[in-house]
């Protein structure tokens, strides 16, 4: 949901926040990052008169917001002012938030405010003037300078952050008007810009052309889009909120990206103001465009969106913004080796601690992996830095015990078996002390170091 459908909201949440209140910009996480950082307390601090709806009173809610013109008219802000949706429908936030039965109580939940069957092809559209936004100097036909930056600086920061080399294929999901397809284009990619709308397919198709951008154009949704060769970057801007899986789409595409390759997201709603993990956003206007459009408003917070990338196999990172309306940048990484970081938030790990670029394991170590390495190939890497072996017992599982020698410098373990998630590698060795034996400042006792997983990437 993009700037075109969200400046009511500001009037709502100055009255839900107070006067300190960010300034509303292009989209809506702008507005709801500013509300979230003054937290929950405030919202009880000023006794905030709630006006209550239910899935009763959409129709009616939909039809008032109408009767002013639609969002961003006068007098809208004052009737969403105090609005609190209380779903019918039950949702326990202590399921697994990957698990079949939360997502169906999301699923029904959607089904509570919309009115209908989930169905994004149907549902998932936006009704413009093609003509106007094909003569526009932007995609967006956008006339206000400062508004048109703020996208700019989210785009071009996602692509410092990815930095592709010249000619690298980037794949634009959720593409919408193209703006980001044609930055892409103007830094020297090769860009396929994907969108299940056909309008926006055909805005793209026909702005390259006419501007010479060379953008591929791809209907196709979510759910059903596969790149047909190898990808160096997938962008999603403002759009993976749409995604009603997207740890299955994550972890789809990621078996598509090249060596180093990587997935940016940004101008996404991370935030836990309704749900501890995933669900959909019950703000006014999340509400409004669910119930009107049937469109699929969901939000995450930031550790689950980042358990999506870790799913993928993706060394994940995460870059704030100073300013809040540019927001945070998740950027998976489809790096050969995946990182200590990784291990420490995917892995119970017992007898080994972080110590910069490697987990330092002493004599008797265990690690079980909660994150599914299966078809992944995936190697730990070992690494002695003794000049002579280190002597060890090691155990997959609940298997055989079986004598290991450790050399000085690399040495990579396969995982044994499918590598699905609970898969545990015990290994009991002797200890050395680095001061002792290389001269060097460390007096710690230890056995080995673990660089990470290596995963066989196509």
């Amino acid at each position: 949901m993009s700037e075109r459908r969200l400046a009511p909201l500001w009037g709502w949440l100055r009255q839900t926040v107070g006067e300190d209140a960010p300034r509303p910009t292009h989209h809506l996480w702008g507005l709801m990052r500013g509300m979230l950082r003054h937290g929950s307390h405030v919202l009880s601090a000023r006794s905030l008169e709630m006006n209550e709806y239910g899935p009763a009173d959409l129709d009616a809610f939909v039809a008032k917001v109408d009767s002013f013109g639609g969002p961003g008219f006068p007098g809208v802000d004052d009737y969403w002012r105090g609005f609190n949706y209380a779903p019918v429908t039950a949702v326990d936030t202590s399921l697994d938030p990957f698990g079949a039965a939360y997502f169906e109580q999301q699923i029904a939940l959607y089904r509570e405010i919309s009115g209908r069957t989930l169905d994004q092809t149907a549902n998932e559209h936006t009704v413009f003037d093609p003509e106007a936004h094909l003569n526009a100097r932007n995609p967006y036909n956008h006339g206000e300078p400062g508004v048109l930056a703020n996208h700019l600086v989210q785009l071009t920061m996602a692509m410092r952050l990815a930095n592709p080399r010249r000619g690298a294929r980037m794949v634009d999901m959720g593409c919408g008007w193209g703006l980001s397809s044609e930055l892409g284009s103007y830094l020297g990619l090769e860009v396929e810009a994907v969108d299940i709308n056909p309008d926006f397919v055909e805005l793209v198709r026909a702005r390259s052309e006419r501007y010479r951008y060379d953008i591929k154009p791809v209907q196709a949704g979510f759910d059903d889009y596969l790149p047909d060769a190898s990808v160096d970057l997938v962008l999603f801007y403002e759009c993976l909120h749409h995604a009603v899986e997207p740890w299955a789409l994550l972890s789809r595409l990621s078996k598509r990206l090249s060596s180093g390759g990587k997935i940016v997201a940004c101008g996404e709603p991370i935030n836990t103001f309704w749900w501890p993990h995933w669900g959909l956003r019950l703000d006014p206007m999340s509400v409004y465009c669910i119930r009107k459009h049937g469109w699929f408003e969901s939000g995450w917070s930031r550790e689950f969106i980042v358990a999506c990338m870790d799913r993928a196999l993706l060394n994940t990172s995460v870059v704030t913004h100073p300013e809040p309306q540019i927001g945070d940048f998740i950027i998976g990484a489809a790096d050969p080796l995946l990182s200590p970081d990784w291990m420490v938030r995917n892995c119970e790990i017992v007898g080994a601690a972080l110590d910069g670029d490697y987990l330092v394991a002493t004599g008797d170590m265990r690690i079980i992996f909660r994150t599914s390495l299966a078809d992944a190939k995936a190697e730990i890497s070992l690494h002695s830095f003794r000049d002579r072996p280190v002597t060890a017992n090691m155990r997959w599982n609940d298997g055989p015990i079986v004598p290991l020698s450790l050399q000085p410098g690399e040495t990579r373990l396969p995982v044994d078996g499918t590598g699905e998630a609970g898969t545990s590698l015990t290994i009991v060795s002797e200890t050395w002390v680095p001061a002792e034996e290389i001269g060097n400042l460390d007096t710690r006792r230890l056995a080995f170091q673990i660089g990470g997983v290596a995963i066989g990437r196509a």
